[in-house]
């Protein structure tokens, strides 16, 4: 479970101990079926807040790295996904996002990857899923000693196949229609069927404009060499030892590509061949990550983020040039294809760039209260609640997208009604906790569920005395 927990902060991103923090990091960008761009990034937030332990009250760490989805036709944002971490009565409790893509240029055809104490999960907006990491007793696979951890994921091309890859174990291919996605009774059943069906590989990406070129990188430990396909996921040869990031980019012109690395670029302007391979150091000014993207109808076009300063180069990497200087440092790059618009994300803003004129419109800042950020859920959701398993307390978090009758109640294996917490009580949207205390109960699984108007969502927790 530390592990587990380890991965998401590595998400969250490293922390000074004390104080509060708040900045947007990790920009996205997507185009949809009518050319609307649609952005997603993340907004950290670390505070100190109080929460019941057992009898007490104590005061604890909270991180949340909540996505957003920013619709830049109706210059909205809402948030998407909600992520958190805590350290709670001696323990840990987080649910995180470790990935997330769309279907159909769509934003509302959404699959996520959760991380929630012991359990993995890839999920569909229809509600089916894969649970990657079943809950304890846990247990590794006998026959090549594996652990599956999710850490990526991404549709292919055509989009009927989905590329899972997990941390040092390969890749595990899944089929993209959800309505086809496993279903898992136990741990021998889930390590069979992974054992079978993974490729010894940790494949990164699908050639664009070419179905049947795929990219990878071993999978042993510190194997970030590149590996090259011409035969879809099979028949993989090393291309070039260098220092690959996860990260391919590929031009417009459909023959150049790039890794982006700490000191410069590898490119190659032969479809990554081997032996087509150069490594172009940059000459950058500061040590802060680094961004970059392309412009996909103007081949040879690379914008790189040096900190606050945006470079630029027309010639493939050969050279780059200082284009724009921002206030604050830049924490993620996207360039609307088929345009001169430019997104910049930085700590405090996500700016809008005209490349032509290099007019900058600020679409949304960072909220400067020192409070949590005031955004209304775009959707009633009911979370699982934690700690769990329990002993005999725990927290039942839900959310209102918009003034409701709630009734929220607490039931046993059997359908025995055992609690009702919020009976038909009327609510303004927002976020909510409520605290159930199972003292007078035997140990075992409930079901809580969450009735609004039109909607019934139900989770299900462990008490263990």
């Amino acid at each position: 479970m530390k592990k587990s927990f380890l991965i998401l902060l590595a998400c969250l991103i490293n922390l000074p101990v004390s104080g509060q923090e708040k900045y947007f990091h990790d920009l996205r960008g997507m185009e949809d079926s009518n050319g609307v761009t649609h952005l997603f990034y993340r907004m950290h937030h670390r505070y100190i807040d109080e929460y019941p332990c057992g009898d007490n009250s104590i005061e604890y760490v909270r991180y949340d790295n909540n996505i957003f989805h920013f619709n830049t036709s109706a210059n909205q944002d809402s948030v998407l996904f909600e992520q958190y971490a805590t350290e709670y009565c001696g323990g840990y409790n987080y649910f995180g996002i470790f990935d997330f893509t769309f279907k159909d240029q769509n934003p509302d055809k959404w699959i996520k990857g959760e991380v929630s104490n012991s359990k993995y999960s890839i999920e569909d907006k229809n509600g089916q899923s894969i649970e990657f990491y079943l809950p304890v007793p846990t247990t590794k696979s006998t026959a090549k000693y594996r652990e599956y951890f999710p850490i990526h994921f991404f549709l292919n091309n055509s989009q009927d196949s989905l590329f899972i890859n997990t941390e040092y174990s390969g890749t595990l291919k899944f089929p993209g229609k959800s309505n086809e996605w496993p279903k898992f009774e136990d741990h021998i059943e889930y390590f069979n069927y992974t054992d079978s069906v993974v490729i010894e590989w940790d494949i990164i990406a699908q050639h664009p404009f070419y179905d049947s070129l795929y990219f990878a990188r071993g999978i042993e430990f510190r194997d970030s060499s590149l590996y090259r396909s011409e035969n879809s996921i099979v028949n993989f040869s090393l291309v070039s030892s260098g220092n690959f990031s996860r990260q391919l980019k590929f031009d417009g012109d459909s023959t150049h590509i790039y890794s982006l690395k700490s000191e410069g670029i590898f490119r190659s302007d032969e479809l990554g061949v081997t032996d087509t391979w150069d490594f172009i150091e940059i000459d950058f000014q500061t040590s802060a990550p680094r961004y970059l993207t392309i412009t996909e109808n103007a081949p040879g076009e690379l914008i790189i983020s040096d900190s606050t300063v945006i470079l630029f180069s027309e010639n493939h990497g050969n050279s780059f040039s200082e284009f724009l200087s921002v206030e604050n440092e830049i924490t993620g790059l996207y360039k609307k294809p088929n345009s001169n618009i430019l997104y910049v994300l930085t700590r405090k803003e996500l700016l809008e760039v005209n490349t032509e004129t290099k007019q900058t419109i600020t679409l949304k800042q960072l909220p400067v209260s020192s409070e949590q950020s005031p955004d209304i859920p775009n959707q009633i959701s009911l979370e699982q609640n934690y700690p769990n398993p329990f002993n005999p307390s725990t927290v039942i978090s839900y959310q209102l997208n918009s003034n409701q009758l709630v009734q929220l109640e607490v039931f046993d294996v059997t359908g025995r009604k055992v609690a009702v917490l919020v009976d038909g009580e009327r609510k303004p949207a927002g976020n909510y906790r409520v605290s159930f205390d199972g003292s007078g109960l035997s140990s075992g699984v409930y079901f809580y569920r969450l009735e609004t108007d039109g909607q019934t969502k139900t989770q299900k927790m462990l008490l263990i005395k």
